[in-house]
């Protein structure tokens, strides 16, 4: 299962018409929400954060790390975050371009000059932008028929770094997918900017990633894939739905995440508290107190450039062009994370499931529909 498409990026700011408020402690509220919604939705397990003002103000889990397990999930528990990961490589970029050892303006020629030569010509005048922006005209790679294709490339080699070149050069040698320019949801261009990343900076994408956004932010309860080990329920496991029914994904199936490959597109697992961290960073660069960039750079990352997406996020921007909301959804099908920046209320939202049915996504809404309207007093 290749990673979903991500299609709701939830650009609305779930103004709904106001009810009554509770009277109950947001806590308490949160907590009423995930049970409600977990027993409705049928869920392996939900959790969610609200961080407001610099503080977590209502932290909730509940359910079972694995179906058919007895193991309860935590608040400490890590999730799979699907195509969350692009906000992670996207920054990971910028600061490679902060360091001069990358330029957004670099096009693919430039980027990977021993490979130019067997580029589809097309391609050759792609920039790093529009990797990270969708408009690069690429295969979605959303799709389980690409999957073999994948597997057989990489088949016999062992290094990460090649295995994404080896994918690189054969999906650039051959024609766009669409049209250069326009939006096109697109997994693989972002897996390509993580290997043009690699080959400037000899590290893989992972180490970028935990060099360059994970140890500088304190982000220590973190990592790539399955947040489980095979045969341990020491963590939740991923779900797929089987005859109407959802079953545990024990880690040791390899079909129980995308492959490593794939990486900079979406395989981080986190911590809700950690992920918080990465969040809080963002909000705090659109106020000029990011630890991470610029401010300038900052601005770069949140500008949408088409359909309200920018470098890993979907963007809904004020009057005065600066963000309102910065979100994204992330599944790989068997998981499914939400991520909600609002700066003009230093508000963050969180929300995950260890599922990623229909179901599951629903599940997202049905949390977050009536989080956003009890949070209104906070506005």
């Amino acid at each position: 299962m290749l990673l979903a498409r991500a299609a709701a990026l939830g650009l609305t700011l779930l103004a709904f018409p106001a009810a009554a408020q509770d009277v109950v402690p947001l806590q308490t509220f949160l907590e009423r929400t995930l049970a409600a919604t977990q027993e409705k939705d049928k869920l392996p397990a939900a959790a969610a954060l609200v961080h407001i003002d610099g503080k977590i103000v209502a932290e909730a889990a509940i359910g079972v790390r694995a179906i058919g397990h007895s193991q309860p999930v935590t608040k400490r528990d890590r999730w799979h975050l699907g195509s969350d990961t692009k906000a992670f490589t996207s920054t990971m970029i910028a600061r490679l371009v902060e360091k001069g050892v990358m330029r957004f303006e670099d096009t693919l020629a430039e980027s990977l000059p021993a490979y130019a030569p067997q580029m589809n010509p097309a391609y050759r005048s792609v920039t790093v932008t529009q990797l990270l922006n969708h408009t690069a005209g690429l295969p979605t790679l959303t799709d389980d028929k690409d999957l073999p294709v994948i597997l057989a490339l990489i088949q016999g080699e062992k290094d990460i770094s090649a295995q994404r070149m080896r994918v690189t050069q054969k999906y650039l040698a051959e024609p766009p997918a669409s049209k250069i320019g326009e939006y096109e949801y697109s997994n693989l261009g972002y897996m390509i900017a993580g290997a043009i990343a690699e080959k400037h900076t000899g590290k893989s994408w992972e180490d970028l990633i935990r060099a360059e956004i994970f140890r500088p932010l304190g982000i220590r309860n973190a990592g790539f894939g399955n947040p489980a080990k095979p045969g341990q329920v020491g963590q939740p496991w991923g779900h797929t739905e089987v005859a109407g029914a959802l079953v545990a994904l024990d880690p040791a199936n390899p079909t129980s995440d995308n492959p490593a490959v794939i990486g900079p597109a979406g395989t981080i697992n986190i911590s809700l508290r950690d992920w918080m961290l990465f969040a809080q960073d963002h909000l705090d660069g659109v106020n000029g107190r990011g630890k991470l960039l610029k401010t300038a750079t900052y601005r770069i990352l949140h500008t949408p450039v088409t359909e309200r997406y920018s470098y890993g996020w979907g963007v809904k921007l004020g009057p005065d062009g600066s963000p309102l909301l910065l979100t994204h959804a992330g599944s790989n099908g068997f998981w499914v994370a939400d991520i909600r920046i609002m700066p003009k209320h230093n508000i963050i939202t969180l929300v995950v499931s260890n599922a990623g049915n229909e179901a599951a996504n629903q599940a997202i809404v049905h949390i977050g529909k009536p989080l956003k309207d009890r949070l209104k007093p906070f506005e």
